[in-house]
């Protein structure tokens, strides 16, 4: 016998359906339900949808560990097919064109959709570090360079993003996850250039969202974001496992900390780093031949500094401190921080930018701390491996130089 009619026998033999994926044509809307890295470590492509579900081509024996965690990922119910090995990696290889670019030619996918839609979790162990200045901060100087920004306020409970900005969006997060309102329903546009979806005010935690609340989401969300350059999460303060869960699904994952609470900047780092470790342990059991990521990348960001220099200063202390507690430990993985910049520290401005319910950037654009947070907008925008660490304020002195050739 051929493989194709091994599968075919194998199908028969276990009473699954069988699936000729090398004639037909993926729904492209089941396909953007599933990233292309986890199509390619189960060997799966979902193919139409199916009674609330969706219909999933599945090479070799059917493992209901893999299933469980398809579902999880596409947040939707899955109904396993199965289908020759050989063609659903040719298909994953057509409908997931490598990492870089979509193909515009992909049917389904609207005109405005963004090619390079970028996910970005602002995380923190505890409150006060300025992690919502930042993120606000961020997508407005994020839409200020042309990108479509998405800003979603995950703080169940606290709404800090609307205290802020006394912008009180008539739906909530909140009203999504507890009915039926649809997703793009709750997002409202600013006149800072983003789009917004608001947090709520209560004793509703992000750690209370349960498994079905969670999957609305993620299925939901996958289509929305398509449509931005940036989605930026302020997240709860805190290490919780669903809050980490969050940020480890995120294309990248910034930690905010000051020179007041790096130690705390610290445990945030090694508990995402754990989470991650335990994640990539479960796939490596769960999945054959899944080749685990062995190095997580957060990237720093140190706020309220009294120059650029104790940032980076700071910074290396913390690496050292991994290396020595961590890294030194781990016998598979590691963590490694990078550096995405230092903020510097303006009592008067930022108390001034939160009486005026606006963005620091807004009120005193040329001060030391939203240059900073100009050259973190940047720098975060700019791939990884690209990315700079050494800041330069312009003061009136650096301005005068430049007119006469002095200084770049």
């Amino acid at each position: 016998m051929n493989r194709e009619t091994d599968a075919r026998a194998m199908a028969q033999k276990s009473g699954m359906p069988f699936v000729d994926i090398s004639d037909t044509q993926p729904d492209r809307r089941c396909v953007d339900l599933l990233k292309g890295v986890f199509a390619r470590n189960y060997s799966s492509i979902p193919v139409r949808f199916l009674n609330g579900g969706v219909l999933v081509a599945m090479g070799g024996p059917i493992n209901k560990k893999v299933v469980d965690a398809l579902s999880f990922h596409m947040g939707m119910k899955v109904y396993p097919a199965l289908a020759e090995e050989k063609d659903i990696l040719r298909v994953i290889d057509r409908q997931y064109p490598g990492r870089e670019k979509k193909a515009r030619s992909d049917k389904g996918i609207k005109e405005d959709m963004s090619e390079n839609s970028h996910t970005i979790s602002i995380i923190s162990n505890k409150g006060g570090v300025g992690k919502t200045h930042v993120s606000i901060n961020m997508a407005r100087l994020i839409a200020g360079q042309d990108k479509r920004v998405l800003l979603i306020d995950a703080d169940l409970g606290n709404a800090d993003i609307s205290n802020k900005l006394a912008m009180f969006p008539e739906n909530t997060l909140y009203d999504f996850l507890e009915s039926n309102i649809a997703l793009h329903d709750v997002i409202m546009p600013t006149v800072l250039g983003f789009d917004l979806i608001g947090g709520s005010s209560g004793e509703f935690k992000l750690a209370n969202i349960n498994y079905v609340q969670r999957s609305k989401f993620i299925r939901n969300f996958n289509k929305i974001s398509r449509g931005y350059d940036a989605t930026i999460f302020d997240l709860s303060a805190g290490i919780g496992s669903t809050v980490m869960d969050f940020a480890l699904a995120s294309d990248e994952i910034v930690v905010v900390t000051t020179p007041q609470d790096i130690i705390a900047g610290y445990a945030c780092i090694k508990a995402s780093f754990q989470r991650f470790k335990t994640i990539e342990q479960k796939l490596m059991d769960k999945v054959d031949d899944y080749e685990p990521r062995k190095t997580y990348v957060p990237w720093v960001i140190m706020n309220q500094v009294t120059d650029l220099k104790q940032g980076v200063f700071l910074y290396n202390r913390i690496c050292q401190t991994i290396d020595e507690r961590v890294n030194n430990l781990e016998p598979l993985f590691s963590v490694r921080p990078a550096y995405l910049g230092g903020v510097l520290y303006d009592r008067t401005a930022f108390r001034k930018a939160e009486m005026n319910r606006k963005p620091i950037t807004c009120v005193y654009p040329k001060s030391k701390p939203a240059q900073c947070l100009g050259f973190i907008s940047e720098n975060i925008m700019t791939p990884p491996e690209d990315r700079e660490y050494r800041q330069q304020i312009k003061t009136g002195f650096n301005r005068f130089g430049m007119v006469f050739g002095l200084r770049s």
